[in-house]
């Protein structure tokens, strides 16, 4: 069981794009390049989750690229 909350990672991601705000990565990138790094390694399906989140939210967008799933922050205004 995992000890994180789709939040947590949720406010982790946002803190990640907040330094790195032109950042769009799969969630296989998301958690080695933007989790891991910090010591976080949630399982995969609570980043997707969180994605959802944040997606719901107006905070991430995605889009398919080559047949995968790219994840960035949302266009503000667009």
């Amino acid at each position: 069981m995992s000890s994180y909350t789709e939040r947590a990672i949720a406010d982790v991601i946002m803190d990640f794009l907040a330094a790195n705000p032109a950042c769009a990565d799969t969630v296989e990138g998301i958690e080695q390049w933007w989790l891991r790094p910090q010591g976080i390694v949630p399982p995969r399906e609570l980043i997707e989750r969180a994605l959802a989140l944040l997606q719901q939210e107006g905070a991430m967008m995605s889009r398919c690229r080559g047949g995968r799933i790219v994840w960035r922050a949302a266009v503000r205004g667009a």
